[in-house]
């Protein structure tokens, strides 16, 4: 797609700029049918049709290169391709500054170029477009804090200022223009015009809340709290419900390290009916990072949302949050109730079926991940992640027929487009065969997943892990490949776990001690650990060490209480080599 672009990119520029020095001046009959052409690529631009229009604006250059208003919408449109790299936003601002150098009357070019450059931080082109527009059209006052807003990207702040007073005298003062102009005071450091500013416009407006906490913004950042909460309460008397002032009393309360008025200022801003939704999920946000970071406890915090869910109990971005926050909380089932009460009030997205597949199979409720994933594929039948989601929890629910099917489709869909890694696609299924016993099988997929990814350290830790207990006479293969898998990661449990078990069939019990100890300290602790746990036991078998074996093998039997070897082991206190 990005060569593909760049090659239109390159036939538009040689339009743009060699053909005029070859061809000459276009005739008028050219002229008139790039106009034509022109206004039919604005028409599809309108009903969506990007590509479309962009192929006519191609079109249209041809028939008239030196059009600097073509030249523009060429760059324009071709900045809302997909995957537009930086040196194609390079020549697209470039093909679109053409028409503000010929043209610095048209208003509405000029102003879509002056905002772009602001965007990409350009901002001393963009003050050389707004400064010719501020001049040309005076009555147009949006004009006037973007021009301001760019003198301070710049640093020049009391130009900044001058362009805000210039706007307050045709238009009058506003809780906007003063609250930028006292953050540019800010930057010069004139306290006594910070405050002066302030007092100006609660001249205007004194029993209104806004100013009043405006002046309680003005005084806690120049570190007066007193004189801060003093107009802090004086907005909450004249508005109770004004919650932002009980936000920013919190704020500042947070600063002074206040916990306990801190939680009743923020408790109050929460339940504050007038304060929107994006703001309550921005605070939750910052009140959830403290509480972790202060190793706070998690109730309040749960207590926190559902008294807000009460409140908005549609709220899909309040209880995807909420499910953010109990899934690092590793409370996996109530993470996937909350998001399912996302999808049920728009059930469109992928990911987030995709997450509650995750949070399902981590929960272990493997017949509740496949219900979630034949859903989701249902809903969005092309997001390949999907259905790879959807074959790890049939093979989690051990129906490992549904999910080589599962596989084997993603691997067909997955072809042409390659959305999904296709290396992890033949492990998956490499790791499905390895458990029926398919040993053929096994070994095709995992080696089509090292030849097309030869550095997949899953791969080669799981194609390692196999040979160890399928194919013992490839131990010197299991041995290169668990080395560069442990290369890739090496504090990594199940890795170290392979390592061990490889040094221990090439009968190097001291060394294989070494890892396996490693293993345990580095094993996740979230999940069974079985298989480590009995291998460290015939590690210290071998060692000499039966009675520190039995209980390693006693450990492992709590992971997996149904192994006949591992009872075998322990009533004879012995290591037994039978096939699991």
């Amino acid at each position: 797609m990005e060569k593909a672009t760049r090659n239109i990119l390159l036939a538009v520029c040689f339009a743009a700029v060699i053909l005029p020095m070859l061809a000459g001046k276009p005739s008028a009959a050219d002229k008139r049918k790039a106009e034509y052409a022109f206004m039919e690529a604005i028409s599809k631009k309108e009903a969506g049709d990007i590509d479309a229009a962009y192929a006519l604006l191609r079109h249209a250059v041809t028939l008239d290169p030196d059009n600097p208003t073509i030249n523009y919408y060429i760059g324009f449109t071709m900045l809302n391709l997909d995957r537009t790299t930086d040196e194609e936003v390079d020549s697209a601002t470039a093909l679109m500054r053409i028409n503000t150098i010929e043209r610095p009357g048209d208003y509405y070019e000029n102003y879509i170029y002056a905002i772009l450059n602001a965007s990409l931080s350009n901002h001393a082109e963009a003050t050389r477009v707004l400064e010719n527009l501020a001049k040309r059209y005076p009555a147009k006052t949006e004009l006037f804090p973007m021009l301001a807003k760019s003198y301070a990207a710049q640093g020049n702040f009391d130009k900044a200022i001058a362009t805000i007073d210039s706007l307050e005298k045709t238009e009058g003062r506003t809780v906007t223009t003063t609250s930028m102009k006292v953050n540019y005071l800010f930057n010069t450091g004139d306290t006594a015009a910070i405050i002066n500013n302030g007092k100006l416009l609660l001249h205007d407006a004194p029993n209104s809340a806004v100013p009043n906490a405006l002046m309680g913004n003005i005084f806690a950042q120049l570190n007066m709290p007193d004189s801060a909460f003093a107009y802090y309460d004086r907005a909450l008397i004249i508005e109770p419900d004004y919650g932002y002032a009980n936000l920013q009393k919190a704020y500042l309360y947070n600063s002074l390290g206040d916990s306990t008025n801190y939680e009743k200022e923020i408790s109050a801003t929460l339940l504050n009916k007038n304060i929107d939704v994006d703001t309550k999920v921005d605070i939750l946000t910052d009140y959830i990072r403290d509480c972790i970071q202060q190793g706070d406890s998690s109730a309040r915090v749960d207590n926190m949302f559902r008294t807000i869910l009460n409140q908005h109990p549609h709220e899909a971005q309040i209880r995807h949050l909420f499910s953010d926050y109990l899934s690092f909380k590793k409370d996996y089932k109530n993470a996937a109730e909350q998001l399912s009460y996302v999808l049920d009030i728009d059930p469109s997205d992928p990911k987030n079926w995709e997450r509650l597949i995750w949070l399902e199979i981590f929960n272990n409720n493997y017949d509740k991940a496949i219900e979630s994933g034949k859903k989701a594929v249902e809903y969005a039948p092309d997001e390949l992640s999907l259905y790879q989601a959807l074959g790890f929890a049939y093979f989690k629910k051990e129906d490992y027929s549904s999910a080589i099917a599962t596989y084997d489709t993603l691997l067909v869909r997955n072809k042409d487009i390659q959305m999904v890694d296709e290396a992890d696609i033949h492990t998956s299924l490499g790791d499905i065969y390895q458990q029926i016993g398919d040993t053929a099988n096994a070994i095709k997929n995992y080696e089509a997943a090292i030849n097309i990814n030869p550095s997949n350290a899953l791969t080669l830790n799981n194609f390692a892990y196999f040979l160890c207990t399928h194919k013992k006479d490839r131990i010197d293969d299991a041995a290169r490949m668990a080395e560069m898998a442990l290369a890739a990661d090496p504090d990594n449990g199940s890795y170290l776990d392979t390592y061990a078990l490889v040094l221990f069939l090439k009968h190097d019990y001291k060394k294989a001690l070494e890892f396996i100890e490693k293993a345990a300290e580095h094993r996740d602790s979230d999940t069974g650990n079985a298989e480590l746990w009995e291998h460290y036991g015939d590690i210290l078998f071998m060692l000499g060490k039966p009675a520190e074996a039995v209980e390693k093998w006693k450990d492992a039997l709590k992971d997996n209480p149904g192994s006949k070897l591992l009872k075998k082991k322990i009533e004879n206190k012995t290591y037994r080599s039978e096939e699991r």
